[in-house]
């Protein structure tokens, strides 16, 4: 199971830097519209780049997409 979390949740976690926030679809739909915060990190380069990218281990991750998954 997945747990929710609210939209104010995530706000305060981003703000508290305790939150990182990943948009995992292409860069181009990133560089279109992206949720201010997020870092760019799309499905096909995760395994390759999740370590380089999500350096703060003790930050909990959220990622988002545009589409139904």
């Amino acid at each position: 199971m997945i747990p929710e979390l609210s939209r104010e949740d995530l706000v305060r976690g981003l703000r508290a830097g305790r939150i990182t926030l990943v948009d995992v679809l292409s860069p181009e739909s990133f560089a279109a519209m992206h949720i201010p915060g997020a870092i760019s990190l799309p499905v096909v380069d995760l395994a390759r780049r999740a370590a380089e990218v999500l350096s703060d281990r003790a930050a909990a991750v959220v990622t988002y997409c545009g589409g139904p998954t």
